[in-house]
């Protein structure tokens, strides 16, 4: 039985939050970034603009006495060198950290669909969503609970983990079928290295990295990707890997392999 968690039922806009994220490293203190914020937001409704900062400050931002931290993570999004393609996988991975139910959602629902030779037609079905949400959700309606479904399809879909479909012959619903994704392999890197760091490791076997790992898991990466993502970060001197008997050890390189990672997707 894993993690119960609440329902999910605001949306995040990939180009609000980089919006709002880039604005956090410029005007740091939460109360002055609110009203900014609420300025810029195209919304004509003063609560929805007001959710959607509250969303986003949740999510992605780390704040002490209303003061924000720049971090690595805004300090990449808010970076103009750093490629929007980039942006959004960083968003993704920082998305996934803050919503572990959507994590969830990809390790016990959408790759078990990707690696099971059983099925002929990988759709997830709409009961597969509610049999996992049965499981994970703390009390919940009708509707909410259909609302975290949709959700976390929207999302998943949105970062190109999900493929929708419209059903023939009807005006709503949809079908959704999963893909591996292909992650730029520099946020690989940034979330392996944080994973790392949280976990205090110094070095994790190759398979537990492409199997296993939260990184790989969140980025719903085929385990050919993910050990294609660890040699380009060999080969841009990130990583060094070695032997413990017949297992093949990574271990990520520099006193603080975060910062390391950080400074090379910033400046190449």
């Amino acid at each position: 039985m894993g993690m119960k968690y609440g329902t999910l039922t605001r949306s995040i806009d990939i180009d609000e939050a980089i919006m709002l994220i880039t604005l956090s490293t410029e005007i740091k203190k939460v109360s002055e970034w609110q009203e900014e914020a609420l300025y810029r937001l195209p919304q004509s409704s003063r609560n929805r603009r007001l959710s959607i900062t509250r969303t986003i400050r949740n999510k992605f931002l780390e704040v002490e006495n209303d003061t924000f931290v720049d971090g690595p993570f805004a300090h990449l999004i808010a970076a103009p060198l750093v490629e929007p393609r980039l942006k959004r996988d960083l968003i993704l991975g920082q998305y996934l950290r803050s919503t572990p139910l959507v994590w969830e959602s990809i390790r016990e629902v959408v790759l078990p669909h990707l690696e099971s030779t059983a099925i002929d037609e990988n759709e997830v079905q709409q009961n597969d969503w509610d049999t996992f949400l049965e499981t994970r959700l703390v009390e919940h309606t009708e509707t909410t609970f259909s609302r975290t479904r949709r959700h976390i399809t929207a999302h998943l879909s949105k970062f190109g983990i999900l493929e929708a479909q419209p059903i023939p012959g009807r005006n709503i619903g949809k079908r959704f079928f999963p893909h591996f994704y292909d992650p730029d392999p520099r946020a690989f890197w940034f979330y392996l290295a944080t994973e790392f760091s949280e976990q205090g490791w110094t070095s994790r076997s190759l398979a537990y990295i492409t199997k296993q790992s939260w990184t790989r898991i969140a980025f719903c990466t085929s385990e050919t990707y993910a050990r294609y993502a660890v040699e380009e970060a060999e080969r841009s001197a990130l990583m060094v890997t070695n032997f413990f008997g017949s297992e093949k050890q990574i271990t990520l390189r520099g006193p603080d392999p975060l910062q390391r990672i950080t400074e090379a997707i910033q400046y190449g």
